[in-house]
């Protein structure tokens, strides 16, 4: 008997089986005709006959539009009419479909409600169950916004008392003056009676020729700035706070506004009074907008005004430290005016030697 040869069959079932996918990959609109096909079979061209038209509408106009089309967004519609098909085909099976929609329906109220706290009241069901518990969401939304305003109140309460703590080291700046009067009349005496050697006498006035020295600078940076420019605070821990409120930035951006070179130079020249001194460019903003996105236009800032002080200061880059700490670290209340203008600010931290 003659053998017959099976190559020819083989390849025949090989080229069928290539062509399709060949076909699909051609076609960009394939995968979103195989899920009209399917919402189709599940009865998505009688049950929701307005996506169905809105749908082909979309498929003619990108088929148009050949390779120009964006295909991915009809495809999205296209998953999206295959959801809700087969969701009304199950609810249509179902003895009780009107029921069971009802029940999903107040279901997913629970659990919207469980998020945020809120228990819906159990003896409401579809659209009442959910116009009370918007109700319920929005007296506990005011609740928050009560306890958010006795936090700003809060605020407020602490940065003043924080003003009365600089006026103490203010007097206690002025008791240190008269202390150092005092040791220096004490150390000449001092050597007059004992005859205290020279290089204790030295290593003496030397501690005291730089208390001196600080506090003359610090009294000539309080001089170089106006109250609107700037407030000069001694912290606790000896460092000098520039809180600078004058210069401007363009809305959003980390250039400065055109004519803020002489305050810039009046902040270099209270830097240059503390030589040695380790400096940080401190940005803030006010609440407006994301806090993300005011975190990175501070940082943007303190880094631009930090630069500039190189510059004249002829420092090294990077020579001065920046931080951007964004609405976090508020001096006023923001919802006035001028709470959000003393919050957007630029603080030059002269650290203690």
């Amino acid at each position: 008997m003659r053998k017959l040869s099976i190559l020819p069959v083989l390849l025949l079932v090989l080229a069928t089986a290539v062509a399709p996918a060949a076909a699909q990959s051609t076609d960009p609109g394939a995968t979103t005709r195989q899920l009209m096909e399917q919402a189709r079979k599940a009865g998505g061209k009688g049950t929701l006959p307005n996506a169905w038209w809105d749908l082909e509408s979309n498929v003619r106009e990108a088929d148009a539009q050949g390779a120009a089309a964006d295909w991915s967004a009809v495809e999205r519609d296209a998953r999206r009419l295959v959801n809700a098909a087969e969701f009304l085909n199950q609810m249509r099976q179902q003895k009780s479909g009107m029921e069971a929609l009802l029940g999903r329906f107040d279901q997913a109220l629970a659990e919207i409600g469980l998020l945020f706290g809120q228990e819906p009241d159990p003896l409401l069901a579809g659209s009442p169950a959910a116009a009370d518990l918007i109700d319920r969401l929005n007296t506990a939304n005011l609740r928050r916004q009560v306890v958010l305003d006795s936090l700003r109140v809060e605020n407020r309460r602490l940065v003043e008392t924080v003003g009365d703590h600089a006026e103490a080291l203010e007097a206690q700046v002025a008791s240190q003056q008269a202390e150092i009067s005092a040791l220096r009349k004490k150390l000449w005496d001092t050597e007059l009676r004992a005859g205290v050697a020279e290089a204790d006498r030295s290593a003496a006035e030397s501690v005291l020729t730089i208390k001196q020295q600080r506090e003359e600078a610090l009294a000539a940076v309080r001089a170089g700035f106006s109250k609107e420019e700037a407030e000069i605070i001694v912290t606790a821990d000896g460092a000098v706070q520039l809180r600078v409120f004058a210069l401007s930035f363009g809305v959003g951006s980390a250039d400065l506004s055109k004519g803020q070179d002489k305050l810039v130079g009046k902040i270099a020249d209270a830097v240059s009074r503390f030589p040695g001194a380790p400096v940080t460019v401190e940005g803030h903003t006010d609440d407006s907008g994301s806090r993300d996105a005011n975190l990175k236009l501070s940082e943007k800032r303190a880094a631009a005004v930090a630069r500039l002080l190189e510059k004249k200061l002829s420092l090294g880059k990077d020579a001065i430290a920046t931080a951007g700490y964004g609405p976090d670290r508020p001096l006023a209340l923001n919802s006035t005016a001028e709470g959000r203008a003393r919050n957007r600010r630029i603080d030059v931290v002269i650290g203690a030697q």
